[in-house]
């Protein structure tokens, strides 16, 4: 696995060198010979010659993509962190939270006031207060706000 690691390393760094290499195997492969007024190409008598040089066309060209993948994925990756900031760790403290804690949460966040959480959940009005308070410490915020900024 080391090597396969190596190895990427090296072309990810050397991506321009592949594009070089490819741009001058291209050429090779459709180049023409200019002799009497005639256009001849190159490779009209060593037909394996050019098929050779499209193979290796081809695997430049799946090692790009490849490369673009992964810089795709690790900028994915980093802009998503930079968004979520507090959200990996958001994300543990939710898994805290009780199952009625969780609705009363997802209530919340859908806008819904607490009468209406009320009658949903058919709690009472110090019950839903003692599960948004625990809500609120667990989560570690002070209101209805915040909360909608954890999830988003």
């Amino acid at each position: 696995m080391k090597i396969i690691h190596y190895l990427a390393d090296l072309l990810y760094r050397h991506q321009k060198k592949l594009e070089i290499i490819a741009i001058f195997l291209l050429c090779f492969t459709i180049s023409f010979r200019f002799t009497n007024y005639k256009t001849v190409w190159l490779w009209s008598d060593k037909i394996y010659i050019p098929v050779i040089l499209v193979l290796m066309l081809i695997s430049i060209a799946l090692v790009w993509v490849k490369i673009e993948q992964n810089k795709t994925n690790d900028l994915i990756t980093k802009i998503k962190s930079e968004i979520t900031g507090i959200k990996p760790n958001a994300e543990n403290k939710l898994d805290k939270l009780s199952e009625k804690q969780k609705q009363v949460f997802d209530l919340i966040l859908i806008g819904k006031s607490n009468k209406e959480i009320m009658n949903e959940l058919c709690i009472e009005l110090s019950t839903l207060k003692t599960h948004i308070n625990k809500i609120y410490k667990t989560l570690e915020i002070t209101s209805r706000k915040q909360v909608k900024k954890i999830k988003i």
